[in-house]
Order: C-alpha cells, then structure tokens, then sequence
C-alpha cells in the first residue's frame, strides 16, 4: 500500500467533506491543525487491509520466536534483538 496521502487543514472537513471522503478511494487524507499532522483518515477496506497486514506479522514473529526457542533449546522469552537477527539470517 503506497499511497502518497492528501493533506487538509481539519477545518477542510466541514466545508470539503465529499470531497475528502472522496479522496479516501486513492489514499489516505492527513488533516492538519496549525499546520502539524493531527489525524490520518483511511477508507474503511485500507483500515481493514492495515489490521490484517498487522495481524500477518504478529503471527510471523510468534513463529520466529518459537522456531528460535526450539532451535536453542531455550524456554524461556525471546528477545526482540533475536528475533530481529533471525530474520536477518534469512535470505531476500
């Protein structure tokens, strides 16, 4: 999902807001207080899309852990740090 997103000031949504609804279909609309990022809006399939990509991988690292855990004999919890240089160790 690479979208280049929207920028709107926050108050664009009651005057623009068909228009930044609209917007959603091709990315998501960052809206802006004082000129700093505040919010980020999302269609709900991208929302949906984030959740399950999220889920993917928290699957994929408990996997890594408990491969490593089986792999050393340990037990006990695995680091981050580990599981960061087992995924490392995997070839691209």
């Amino acid at each position: 999902m690479n979208f280049i997103a929207e920028v709107a000031p926050i108050s664009d949504l009651r005057t623009r807001q068909n228009e930044l609804l609209a917007k959603l279909a091709h990315g998501p609309v960052i809206l802006t207080q004082r000129g700093r990022g505040t919010c980020v809006l999302l269609s709900l399939d991208q929302y949906k899309h984030l959740l399950d990509e999220l889920e993917i991988l928290d699957d994929t690292v408990d996997a890594l852990k408990a491969k490593l855990e089986l792999a050393t004999g340990e037990d006990e919890a695995v680091s981050w740090e580990e599981v960061e240089a087992e995924l490392d160790a995997i070839p691209s």
